[in-house]
């Protein structure tokens, strides 16, 4: 997904915005992509340390965990490479647009696949038929109003 200087990049991008633990900056690239992309912590976790090497950025430990904040080095380089970041930003928000497009594809057509299969059982009771309408008419309705 990202080649490693536009991963670091990114990473300190986060970081810029606000101090962040590795489980931080991995959920939020996996939220950004709907959960259809998440960085390894083999990946993360070295680059902070790389970062942290070059002074970009800071630890603290916190706890468990150790949280990383950027330094005025990392400021630095930021504005010197803003212009990749933001282009890089901009690949991003195109690719998690088709990736969150194919993932909504894809939860309709499971949702499709599981009526179908209900309704070929042929084993619902009244009831259960009633809840399943109810069930798909909220869905419906919550579609219409976003």
């Amino acid at each position: 997904m990202f080649d490693p200087g536009a991963l670091r990049l990114v990473v300190l991008g986060l970081i810029g915005e606000e101090p962040r633990h590795g489980y931080d900056i991995i959920k939020a690239l996996e939220a950004r992509f709907q959960g259809a992309y998440s960085p390894s912590p083999g990946s993360i976790y070295p680059m902070l340390q790389m970062l942290e090497e070059a002074d970009l950025v800071i630890s603290t430990q916190d706890g468990n965990k150790r949280s990383y904040a950027i330094t005025e080095a990392g400021r630095v380089y930021l504005e010197d490479n803003r212009a990749e970041l933001d282009r890089i930003n901009a690949q991003l928000d195109e690719a998690s647009a088709d990736i969150r497009q194919s993932a909504l594809a894809q939860e309709v057509m499971a949702l499709r696949m599981t009526v179908f299969t209900r309704l070929r059982r042929g084993n619902l009771s009244a009831e259960q038929a009633d809840e399943a309408r109810k069930i798909l008419r909220t869905a419906r309705d919550s579609l219409d109003r976003l």
